[in-house]
């Protein structure tokens, strides 16, 4: 059934619309000829259809589809005599039509819906478009995803595909059975991707992906990188592909990120991976997530209001916010002081007690919850009937920031506090004291291999998850290796970034067999992926056509 564009929100239908100078761009490489067969799987309200006939006229076919009728009805108008709008969702357009090797070309900019938004209705037909292809699609796949399969599918044998794709592509885990089916669904890809956000008003980052559809081994892939939107031409296209040295990833396990590197910088990560001189830091830690209360502004207390309730005795000592681990240490004495600046270092946490027996002073504060309704929230609702008791609230023996800015740190937990879901907690399997761990794994090549195995959603913030903090090689320690922990701690504390790797780097980079000119490429790494990263903090101001 036809939905109207108030029915559809932007957040279910991931409705940012493309600038012109990408769509123009897009176009233009796709089609080959006339007489194409273009397909538009998600044309919103017709950019790339007005940019279809702008430049090819009423020499192209043009199938676009689009969920609301409203902007059907617009993309319609803006295309060409041979245009045709299908109102529907793409993926039961194509269960009902099966368009196989129907198109010259698929050009587009498929929504971006997160998986929590991603309606039942379309992602089972997504999911089965999917398998059909030998695919394994997760609960947390996003909708673009499916997209571009539907895409590949509907090309015929030598079609292009023309997209502007989240850059979650590049490096998610999710999107690494997308990556495998690209590389050998396509003879040729080319990844533009650009230094600076190219949507004005959004952080999300995308990459432009261009594809030649063919069976083959393993694709020849392409990674193009332009400052900005003002630099993107076919001249300038042509030339950086010229330019351009083809590396040899490893779809399976290796995130295309790594497109980024040179081939002596590939080279060099590649053989420190086999060499055996550093370890896993999964093989020695776990690393987990925080705590996860349900809600922090109930849950979570300062100490006055902890003492004004006459909760104290049913709270914890927790950190929720990572600017309180400023060093590699976390003392007792850090605590104190954190909580005499007010902050919600408290976690109200009475246990599975049952409502009659808990006392005056906490079924108040408890009503309260549920006056306001925290109950409500889905994480207390599965908690029921005792939806005060938060789960998981062991103490860590190291913390490790999730969300970096600079470089990634662990930071010893010399406390009994432990810590929200805003920083990952390490639980040490070895005899290694946390303390070295923390010490040790501020080195270049611990931080080159963050940025690599990490992913950034824009905003300049680097992001690890445990399962990729777990893979990232450490230094190799013994429980007896002797660090300058306060020297480092003092460094670190002091934001003096270099000259803690410096130091760092001369102890057990060194101590692992790395010479100066292999700890300089490492370090050249980490800062040409960090300063990429963090430029993009800074938009180009762009009109973006909402």
């Amino acid at each position: 059934m036809p939905l109207s564009r108030e029915q559809i929100s932007d957040k279910l239908r991931g409705g940012y619309y493309t600038p012109e100078e990408i769509t123009d761009f897009l176009v233009k490489w796709a089609i080959r000829g006339v007489r194409a067969k273009v397909l538009e799987p998600s044309c919103g309200d017709g950019n790339f259809i007005e940019s279809l006939t702008k430049e090819f006229g009423n020499s192209i076919e043009i199938t676009g589809v689009e969920l609301s009728s409203e902007e059907a009805t617009e993309a319609l108008m803006r295309g060409n005599k041979k245009t045709k709008v299908v109102i529907s969702d793409a993926f039961e357009w194509y269960i009902k039509n099966r368009p196989d090797a129907k198109f010259d070309a698929v050009v587009g900019n498929p929504p971006f819906i997160r998986y929590q938004n991603f309606p039942e209705v379309h992602r089972e037909k997504a999911f089965q478009i999917m398998r059909e292809e030998g695919l394994s699609p997760s609960r947390l796949t996003n909708s673009w995803l499916p997209f571009v399969v539907l895409a590949t599918r509907a090309l015929k044998p030598g079609g292009r595909l023309a997209m502007v794709l989240p850059a979650e592509l590049l490096q998610v885990t999710y999107a690494r059975e997308l990556r495998r089916y690209l590389s050998v669904k396509y003879k040729n890809l080319s990844i533009v991707t650009f230094k600076r956000l190219v949507f004005a008003n959004i952080q999300q980052e995308v990459v432009l992906l261009l594809g030649e559809r063919g069976d083959c081994v393993t694709a020849s892939i392409s990674l193009l990188e332009f400052e900005d939107l003002s630099d993107l031409g076919h001249k300038q296209f042509v030339f950086k592909k010229k330019q351009h040295k083809i590396l040899d990833i490893n779809h399976d396990n290796e995130k295309w990120t790594q497109y980024y590197l040179s081939h002596e910088e590939l080279s060099l990560i590649r053989s420190i991976e086999i060499s055996g001189a550093f370890t896993r830091l999964g093989s020695i830690a776990d690393v987990d997530v925080g705590v996860v209360t349900g809600n922090n502004d109930f849950f979570m207390l300062d100490p006055k209001k902890a003492l004004t309730l006459e909760v104290v005795e049913h709270c914890l000592p927790i950190i929720g916010r990572s600017n309180h681990l400023s060093g590699i240490l976390f003392t007792k004495a850090d605590y104190k002081n954190v909580s005499k600046l007010g902050e919600r270092t408290l976690l109200f946490n009475p246990g599975k007690i049952n409502r009659e027996q808990l006392t005056k002073n906490l079924i108040s504060y408890i009503l309260q919850g549920e006056g306001s309704g925290v109950i409500e929230g889905y994480k207390c609702r599965i908690r029921l009937p005792h939806w005060w008791n938060v789960p998981s609230v062991w103490k860590p023996d190291a913390f490790m920031l999730r969300q970096i800015h600079e470089g990634p740190k662990i930071i010893a937990n010399q406390t009994q506090a432990t810590s929200t879901d805003t920083v990952h907690r390490i639980r040490m399997t070895s005899d290694i004291p946390a303390s070295s761990l923390a010490a040790a794994f501020t080195n270049s090549l611990t931080f080159a291999l963050s940025e690599i195995r990490g992913r950034s959603y824009g905003g300049g913030v680097l992001e690890l998850e445990p399962s990729e903090a777990e893979n990232l090689l450490v230094p190799t320690l013994a429980a007896n290796t002797q660090l300058p922990l306060e020297e480092m701690d003092a460094l670190v504390r002091e934001k003096k970034t270099i000259q803690a790797l410096n130091l760092m780097d001369s102890i057990v980079l060194k101590d692992a067999g790395l010479d100066k000119n292999e700890v300089k490429i490492l370090r050249d790494i980490w800062l040409k992926l960090k300063t990429r990263r963090n430029s993009r903090n800074r938009p180009k101001k762009l009109t973006l056509f909402l």
